[in-house]
């Protein structure tokens, strides 16, 4: 269960709320967030569809789910770390950026070290994976430069030429 908030430099994380879902739905259907979250295009989504997603992950103990805000307040995204083993100590990432204003690298920088300080200081966590496309080409160094590292790549569209990779941080290497 996600409880409480957590303040970064430039962004705050909160609880996802039932009231943020049709910002989230505006954000999931543009191509474009589309294409940084997963790679390419996808079909849309509908305000059910997220009802019904919604209800699934608050009733996982396994999943969190953070609001991104900036730091006048407004809903620009959200964390979800999923699939939390505390046994293994490891869990995902996917960190959906719907606002286009704040893929500058410093705000998705502080996005990221605000989670992951979370997930590895506060939950304890000693393994972080997360699933990128390969064709966001500052995502992916931005994640480098912070101690991730490639552990395995698919294809992810064999029309545009596009790899999914999946990337590992080891609590030691993280660099924020």
């Amino acid at each position: 269960m996600t409880e409480g908030e957590i303040t970064g430099r430039g962004c705050r994380l909160r609880p996802l709320r039932r009231d943020d879902l049709p910002r989230r739905l505006e954000m999931i259907n543009d191509p474009d967030v589309q294409r940084l979250w997963h790679g390419v295009p996808g079909d849309p989504n509908t305000l059910e569809d997220l009802q019904v997603w919604y209800h699934m992950v608050k009733e996982d103990p396994y999943s969190e789910q953070w609001a991104i805000e900036t730091p006048d307040g407004r809903y620009v995204g959200d964390v979800d770390l999923h699939s939390i083993d505390r046994v293994r100590r490891e869990a995902a990432l996917s960190v959906m950026l719907g606002d286009k204003a704040c893929w500058a690298g410093e705000f998705r920088r502080d996005v990221l070290v605000t989670t992951l300080r979370y997930a590895l200081e506060d939950k304890g966590l000693q393994r972080i994976t997360m699933e990128v496309p390969g064709n966001d080409e500052v995502g992916l160094r931005l994640l480098q430069e912070l101690g991730f590292r490639i552990i395995d790549r698919i294809e992810l569209d064999f029309i545009e030429g596009i790899e999914e990779l999946t990337l590992a941080l080891d609590a030691p290497d993280f660099s924020p």
